[in-house]
This record gives structure tokens, sequence and C-alpha cells, in this order.
């Protein structure tokens, strides 16, 4: 007997009302800190961590939602987010939020990935072959969920596929999630008190894990030319 799919593009209409919904609330919460934000100098920007800075956990519940909403959208970027959550609450709860935001969102969608169905173009991407083929899978998709540009339900649909258990996923995406995370939190931080050393610290910190995703992936295309060559 065939297993029911999901219908997909219902679950993105739900995703993308759930996150209206999420963005308006933040916004009424946050609507006072806007207003002075348009209008910034010395002193309105004490007042501004301040205010910022004094919302509780509802506003931390919001943001933490927000992203994980926005990491299980396939196509949707959550950076903005995870930025404005450093800005907010600084490098450590803002981290906190981005992390748990973000192991949310993947869980999600794992959780139901094997029972909807991906376009016939990201089944045959070269990316989602690349995850699928490579010596030590469980590193390289450990590293998908580190580099913001892979998408994550590539990440995701290549884990379901190797039969991935939950608890090597669950660290997977736990140790994957973390970098950006912090980096995007720090970044945040830094935008607001204005450190542009700090500012470019999170962008080099970015690079520098696009640039190890391009070499793993270098490395994992001689592996199979070797092997053609060899056979």
């Amino acid at each position: 007997m065939m297993k029911k799919k999901l219908n997909k593009p219902l679950l993105i209409i739900g995703g993308v009302v759930l996150s209206i919904i999420l963005i308006y609330f933040i916004y009424r919460d946050y609507r006072p800190e806007l207003l002075l934000l348009m209008h910034m100098n010395a002193h309105n920007k004490m007042v501004l961590l301040h205010m910022i800075r004094s919302h509780g956990l509802k506003d931390m519940l919001l943001l933490l939602a927000l992203i994980a909403t926005f990491n299980a959208i396939p196509g949707m970027s959550n950076s903005f987010v995870c930025v404005f959550a450093g800005l907010c609450y600084g490098p450590v709860l803002g981290f906190l939020i981005n992390w748990a935001g973000n192991i949310l969102g993947n869980c999600g969608v794992m959780s139901i990935i094997r029972k909807i169905d991906l376009s016939k173009r990201s089944k045959k991407s070269k990316l989602l072959n690349n995850l699928l083929n490579q010596r030590h899978p469980l590193i390289g998709l450990t590293i998908g969920f580190m580099v913001p540009v892979i998408p994550s339900v590539l990440v995701n649909y290549a884990g379901a596929r190797l039969n991935v258990s939950r608890l090597r996923y669950l660290l997977m995406v736990t140790v994957g999630m973390a970098p950006t995370s912090f980096i995007y939190a720090f970044g945040g931080d830094a935008l607001f008190q204005g450190n542009d050393k700090r500012l470019v610290g999170a962008l080099v910190a970015i690079i520098v894990v696009i640039a190890m995703f391009v070499l793993i992936k270098k490395s994992i295309k001689r592996d199979h030319l070797g092997k053609r060559a060899n056979a």
C-alpha cells in the first residue's frame, strides 16, 4: 500500500501564513524601537539598547519561532532574523535563539521530508548528488548544515535518503547549525555597537565556512574522477 504524500504547496503556504502572523506580532512589540532607530543619535542609541534588551521571554520565543519557520520554507533565508536576534539580545542570547530556532526548523523538515515529493530539479541537483556521494557522508552533511548557501531542504533530503538515525541526525544538525547561528548573532551585536572590526570578523568567518565547503566539493569531484579512471 502506497503512503499518502503531503501537499507540498499547501505546506509552504501554511509556513508563509505563519511567518506573516509572527512578523506582525514581532513588529507590534518592536515598533517603538524601530521608530527610534529612524532617529538615531548617541543618546537615542543608549535608550534603544535598554528598550530592545528589556524584551522578555515572549519576544524571544516569537523570534525563535520565526527563525524555525523561515528555515523550514524552501528558498527562504532566515539570516536577517538571526542578525536581528543578535542585535536585540547580544551574541550569547542571540546565538541560543538562532541555534534553537535553526535546530527546530530542520527537525521539522526532517520529520516530513519523506512524506513530500521534491521537484525533479531538486532530485537531480548536483549539490544533492555531492551530499549523497561522499567518503564520509555524516561529516559532509554536518558541513552542509554549516554553509548558508546550501538549501537545508537538500541536506535533510540527503539525510533521509541515507537513512541517518535520529540520534546522529540531531548531532549533525546541532553541530552544523552552531557556527552560522553564532556568526549572525555576533554580527548583529557588532552592527548595533558600530564595531567595524567585529563586523569584518563575522564576514570573514562566513567566507571561511563557504570556502571550506568549496574545497570539500572539489575534493569529492577529484574522488569521482579517480574512481572513473580506475574503473
